[in-house]
């Protein structure tokens, strides 16, 4: 699949975390931001679908994320 450019403006706080965060972990801005689009987009997809069979799923079906916070549970920033 051949990705898309696409450009937006970003806070300077926003891009300061992003920054001392790549500094720590060797992971790209860029890759940061794309990790935090999919995750928001499969955190409000519903009914969520099986990668595998396509087949709707419901909440409780789901494998948790390793490193995510439990369900109904705000990660803090």
């Amino acid at each position: 699949m051949r990705k898309q450019r696409f450009t937006f403006m970003i806070e300077p706080e926003v891009l300061e975390r992003l920054r001392s965060i790549a500094t720590r972990t060797s992971l790209s801005l860029s890759e940061q931001i794309r990790q935090g689009i999919r995750w928001w987009l499969e955190s409000r997809e519903w009914p969520l679908r099986s990668k595998l069979s396509g087949s709707a799923v419901g909440p409780d079906d789901r494998q948790p994320r390793v490193g995510s916070a439990p369900r109904g549970v705000r990660k803090r920033r």
